[in-house]
């Protein structure tokens, strides 16, 4: 079996929980995949979704990136309804200067 490894996204997606008012942040290409496999509203299987499947399968065996499966992955989740946007990151702090 071929191993997976994780990729980080350069930036987070928000997207709506099944509970009202909740929100998670999808940081990485794993942590889409396992939204994909087993919190995606069963309501809104799609051709969409099951690409953003194979996409994030695809980064995770080496064979993709992380901005594709991130694409993909919004993508599905703007065609279900549950996309919020971007996840908003605060600007690095500045790094202090010696004296």
């Amino acid at each position: 079996m071929a191993k997976l490894e994780d990729k980080p996204f350069d930036q987070a997606v928000m997207v709506h929980v099944a509970r009202a008012g909740l929100v998670q942040n999808i940081g990485s290409v794993r942590e889409a995949a396992e939204w994909l496999l087993r919190k995606w509203p069963a309501d809104s299987e799609s051709e969409t979704s099951w690409s953003a499947r194979k996409a994030c399968l695809e980064a995770l065996q080496g064979q993709g990136d992380a901005a594709s499966a991130r694409q993909a992955f919004t993508d599905a989740a703007k065609e279900a309804g549950i996309l919020i946007g971007d996840a908003f990151r605060p600007p690095p702090k500045p790094k202090k200067r010696k004296r």
